[in-house]
C-alpha cells in the first residue's frame, strides 16, 4: 500500500497544475505566483489570486468545525 501513496499526491497535483493554468500560469505555491501575477497581470492581479489566499483559511475553518468537532475529547475527571 505504501507503493500506491505517490500515485494520488502526484495525480491531485496534476490535476490542480491543469486547472491553474489560466489563472496563475500554472503556480501552485501562492508566494512564488503572486511576483508573477503582479509582473504580468498588473490591472488584474486580484481578479484569480485571491482564492490563493482564501481558500486555505476557509479550508482550515471547515477543518475545525467538521472533524476537529466531531472527536470526542477526554476531560480529566
Amino acid at each position: 500500500l505504501q507503493i500506491l501513496t505517490p500515485l494520488p499526491i502526484g495525480f491531485a497535483v496534476f490535476l490542480v497544475h491543469l486547472a491553474t493554468i489560466p489563472i496563475t500560469g500554472t503556480g501552485i505555491n501562492p508566494a512564488r505566483s503572486l511576483g508573477a501575477t503582479i509582473v504580468y497581470n498588473r490591472n488584474h492581479a486580484w481578479d484569480d489570486h485571491w482564492i490563493f489566499w482564501v481558500r486555505p483559511f476557509i479550508g482550515a475553518a471547515l477543518y475545525h468545525q467538521i472533524i476537529i468537532r466531531a472527536i470526542p475529547f477526554k476531560t480529566k475527571a
